[in-house]
């Protein structure tokens, strides 16, 4: 009997333990991520966005709650320039894109209390985007500047999928890695996608 007690006193106290772990693992977060975009361009045959190609920095900031396997969050993501410049004899030329975007996450933690759990996630949210195409002639004998007939911010609905890989450094401290899709919408009839490579911090309260 006395063995019985102990042993079912252990089973107790060791789920004691579990529960208060998970819900150290629960709750507000904070999250910045950083990495790697880059935009591809449908039709690129089309005002010269072809030759917009590189990758580019990105970095995010992030607030969000977490119960067990889901997580929801308000992100907001900038993007560095996507530029690209030519000077042929007395002619100077200048384009270059920017996208920032305002995103609603929500993220499946397949093993939410391991060590290592993947996951998998989608987003919903806009996007501001910018094209500038500027030729210039050098002695200041005539500037062309498309702003007025390419160059405008509009804002487009944007969606996202994605998925990675969280390590657990404590119960309230993640380290994340993963990839993301964007759908931006178009911009002068020329639709805008992005690739995501990222990695990031996560800190419960």
């Amino acid at each position: 009997m006395k063995k019985l007690l102990l042993t079912a006193s252990a089973l107790v106290l060791g789920l004691a333990v579990a529960t208060d772990a998970m819900a150290d693992c629960n709750g507000l977060y904070v999250g910045v991520r950083a990495g790697a975009a880059k935009h591809d361009y449908s039709k690129k045959n089309t005002m010269g966005m072809n030759k917009l190609d590189s990758n580019v920095f990105m970095m995010s900031g992030a607030l969000g709650y977490r119960y067990n396997y889901y997580r929801t969050e308000l992100e907001y993501v900038w993007r560095d320039k996507d530029d690209w410049k030519k000077q042929d004899g007395m002619v100077s030329t200048e384009l270059d894109f920017r996208s920032q975007s305002f995103m609603w996450n929500h993220f499946i933690d397949i093993l939410p209390y391991n060590w290592w759990s993947p996951y998998v996630g989608a987003g919903i949210g806009f996007t501001k985007m910018k094209y500038h195409d500027k030729t210039v002639l050098d002695g200041g004998a005539e500037v062309i500047d498309r702003t007025a007939g390419y160059n405008n911010t509009p804002t487009r609905f944007t969606w996202s999928v994605g998925g990675g890989l969280t390590l657990k450094v404590t119960n309230k401290f993640n380290v994340d890695a993963g990839y993301r899709y964007y759908d931006m919408g178009a911009i002068h009839k020329m639709d805008v996608k992005a690739h995501e490579f990222y990695g990031g911090l996560r800190y419960v309260f």
